[in-house]
């Protein structure tokens, strides 16, 4: 036979998971959302890296060590889809590139994308579209056939 205490204690294992499952969701969504994050910015981070390496050593085509006739918009196009395809999580990631174009001279690859929240439950804390970016700069050991895009700015395809 039940006592009347352990009748009146029925439901408070219920109340108090009521009262915490909430912290714990948000807790869990929270750590899945800073991972998402955390793994955009690392693409960002790894674009900027493969794209001053590759305008370093000039892919996709070009001489070795002669220097280019001119340097050519459609060579840029060429180097900035390579960097793109680098990229897994960064969606609507934009590059920028610079260089004087001679050997030795520093290159840099400047690679920026808006945050896309997985989840958009924690958009207050990581509003959607802020801005992750990253700059590397790499001295060239190729002349450069590729356009400076200092002033221009593209932006990967989707």
């Amino acid at each position: 036979m039940r006592t009347v205490r352990e009748s009146r204690e029925d439901g408070a294992s219920l109340v108090e998971f009521a009262l915490i499952a909430p912290l714990l969701v948000l807790l869990l969504f929270g750590i899945i959302e800073f991972a998402w994050v955390f793994a955009q910015n690392l693409d960002v981070r790894h674009g900027a890296r493969e794209g001053a390496r590759l305008a370093a050593v000039n892919h996709p085509v070009g001489p070795l060590f002669s220097q280019p006739a001119s340097r050519d918009a459609a060579q840029t196009s060429a180097l900035v889809a390579e960097i793109c395809s680098r990229m897994d999580l960064a969606a609507d990631a934009t590059v920028s590139l610079a260089s004087a174009g001679g050997i030795g001279d520093p290159a840099t690859a400047t690679v920026s994308a808006p945050i896309d929240t997985f989840t958009g439950l924690l958009d207050w804390a990581l509003p959607s579209g802020t801005p992750l970016s990253s700059s590397v700069e790499i001295r060239m050991e190729q002349y450069a056939g590729w356009a400076d895009t200092t002033s221009v700015t593209e932006i990967c395809p989707p």
